[in-house]
C-alpha cells in the first residue's frame, strides 16, 4: 500500500448511508435467501420509539437499515441532544434519566460508554441474554471481545450490544526491516519481544539515518510504562483508587518498570543524552501535520489505529498490537463505542432485539466487506466480515482480545490529584533513568509518595486539595 496517507478515515455515517442504499437494492434477494425470515413476514405496523443523539445521527448510523430491513416499523427518533460535555456526568446522567422516564422509548442508542454503565445499572435497560441464547448462531458470529466487554462491564450482564468495534493495530515498515536485515513482528508479541525487536532495528540503523524500531505514543519512560500496564490491564498508574492503595510495589508493576526503563537505556529511542530521558523524543502524530516519523519512514513499528496508515511511501505491514504476558492475546485499544439496548418494560422488546439481531448479522457484515467499509477505524462486531475482506490487516483484527482494566469510575481522583500521580511517576522513572536511584529505590519513592497523593486526592474524601508536603519527606 502506497500513496497518500488517511488517519481519520471517512466517519460512520456515510458508509453505512452507502450501505443502506445497497442493501435496499438487494433486500429481496436476501429474503429469497433466507435472511432474517422471520422477522421479514411480520405484517403488522409498529410504531417504535427510539432515543438517539440526533434524527441525523440515527439516520446515519442504522436508520436506513431499519427502512430497509424492517418496512412495517415506523421510528420516532427522540433526540436526546446530551453532547454537552460541558456539564457534569451527575447532570448529563439525570437529564438522561428523566427522558428516558418520560418519553418511554424502545430502543436506546448511546455513544457513551459510561454512559450506558450507569443507565445499566440503574435498571433502565433489559437483560439480552435470554434474546440471545434463542440464537445460538448470531452469538458464536459475534467478536468474542466484544461481547466480553459489554457481559464484564456489567458484572456478566448483557444490557446492550455494539455493532461496530475499532481496534488499533501493530504497524511496521516492511522495506525498512528488509533493508537492516531484521524479521518483521509477528502476532502474538509481548511488549518486551517487541521492544527487542524495535532495538535490533534501531541498532542497526546508523546515527545519520536517524531511523528508530519503534514510535510511541507517549513520551518517556513513563510513557512506555503506561502503554504496557494498559495492555497487562493495569490501568495507566500503578494505583487502585477503589481500595486506596498504591501498587508500585507489586511484582506486575516491578516488571514493567523495569522493561520501560531498559528499552530507554538500551536507546531504542536515540535518546541517549537528552535531558530527562525524553527531550526531542519523536512521538507518534495524529494530526497528520508531516510530523509523524513513521509515515517519513523513520521508525520500523508504530501502534495506531485500523485505517490510520491507508498510503505511504513504503511496503506497510501490520500484526496486533502487543499482547500481555499472562494469556498472549489481550491487547488495549479494541473498544466498542456504539451501544444498542432495549429500555426494560418496553412493549416492543421483541421488535427491538431483531433490530438490534440484524445489525449484528452475518448479511450487514457481508454488506460492509463489500464496502471495505473498516477504512473508517470501525469494524462489525460480526467476524464474518473477515471472511469477506479482501484486507489482509482484518484478520489481525478480529483475533483480538481487549485487556480488562477493572472498572473504578466510581472511585477516580481528583483532577489535582491526577496530574501529581503523573507527575510522581514521570520525575520517579526520569530520575532512576538517569542513574540516580535504583529500580528498589524508585519503587520505595513511588510507593509512599504515590500513597500521600491517593489519600489526599480521592474524590469521595472530604479533602479536594492534593496538598504539596508530600514531597518534603527527606
Amino acid at each position: 500500500m502506497r500513496g497518500r496517507r488517511n488517519r481519520h478515515g471517512s466517519g460512520a455515517g456515510g458508509w453505512r448511508r452507502h450501505a443502506a442504499l445497497w442493501l435496499s437494492a438487494f433486500m429481496l434477494t436476501l429474503v429469497l435467501a433466507g435472511c432474517s425470515e422471520d422477522r421479514q413476514k411480520v405484517s403488522a405496523q409498529v410504531h417504535l420509539k427510539v432515543l438517539d443523539s440526533s434524527e441525523q445521527g440515527f439516520y446515519q448510523m442504522y436508520g436506513d437499515y431499519v427502512t430497509a430491513a424492517f418496512p412495517n416499523v415506523e421510528v420516532e427518533v427522540i433526540p436526546s441532544g446530551m453532547n454537552n460535555y460541558q456539564l457534569s456526568f451527575k447532570d448529563r446522567l439525570q437529564k438522561f434519566k428523566s427522558l428516558i422516564l418520560t418519553e418511554q422509548p424502545d430502543l436506546i442508542m448511546l455513544s457513551d460508554n459510561d454512559m450506558y454503565h450507569a443507565l445499566a445499572d440503574d435498571g433502565l435497560f433489559s437483560e439480552l441474554s435470554v434474546h440471545l441464547a434463542a440464537e445460538p448462531e448470531l452469538e458464536k458470529h459475534i467478536q468474542p471481545g466484544v461481547l466480553e466487554q459489554m457481559r464484564n462491564a456489567r458484572r456478566g450482564g448483557l444490557y446492550g450490544l455494539s455493532a461496530d468495534f475499532s481496534a488499533q493495530l501493530l504497524y511496521y515498515n516492511q522495506d525498512l526491516f528488509d533493508s537492516v536485515g531484521v524479521d518483521p513482528p509477528k502476532d502474538g508479541m509481548t511488549w518486551a519481544e517487541m521492544l527487542k525487536l524495535a532495538q535490533r532495528v534501531t541498532q542497526a540503523g546508523t546515527e545519520a539515518e536517524g531511523t528508530i524500531g519503534f514510535l510511541p505514543d507517549f513520551p518517556g519512560p513513563s510513557g512506555l510504562a503506561s502503554l504496557i500496564a494498559m495492555t497487562e490491564g493495569l490501568g495507566i498508574f500503578p494505583y487502585r483508587a477503589s481500595t486506596g492503595m498504591m501498587l508500585a510495589d507489586t511484582p506486575s508493576w516491578r516488571q514493567i518498570f523495569k522493561t520501560a526503563l531498559e528499552a530507554y537505556d538500551a536507546d531504542v529511542f536515540r535518546t541517549k543524552g537528552a535531558a530527562d530521558g525524553e527531550v526531542g523524543q519523536p512521538i507518534a502524530s495524529s494530526g497528520g501535520n508531516g510530523q509523524d516519523w513513521f509515515a517519513k519512514g523513520l521508525a520500523g513499528m508504530v501502534i495506531a489505529k485500523y485505517g490510520s496508515y491507508g498510503d505511504v511511501p513504503f511496503k506497510l505491514g501490520a500484526v496486533s498490537p502487543p499482547v500481555d504476558e499472562a494469556t498472549r492475546m489481550r491487547s488495549f485499544g479494541i473498544g466498542s463505542p456504539f451501544t444498542m439496548s432495549i429500555r426494560a418494560g418496553s412493549p416492543l422488546t421483541q421488535e427491538s432485539w431483531d433490530i438490534i439481531a440484524f445489525m449484528m448479522s452475518d448479511y450487514v457484515a457481508k454488506v460492509s466487506a463489500e464496502l471495505g467499509v473498516g477504512y473508517n477505524g470501525f469494524f462489525p462486531s460480526n467476524v464474518t466480515y473477515a471472511d469477506y475482506s479482501s484486507d489482509p490487516f482484518v484478520a489481525s483484527v478480529y483475533r483480538q482480545m481487549p485487556s480488562l482494566v477493572p472498572d473504578e469510575k466510581s472511585f477516580s481522583l481528583s483532577k489535582e490529584a491526577y496530574g501529581e500521580m503523573n507527575e510522581l511517576v514521570r520525575r520517579e522513572m526520569n530520575e532512576a533513568l538517569a542513574g540516580n536511584q535504583t529500580l528498589d529505590e524508585l519503587i520505595e519513592r513511588m510507593q509512599t509518595k504515590g500513597q500521600k497523593i491517593l489519600e489526599w486526592g480521592i474524590r469521595n474524601k472530604k479533602s479536594q486539595q492534593v496538598q504539596d508536603v508530600y514531597w518534603n519527606e527527606e
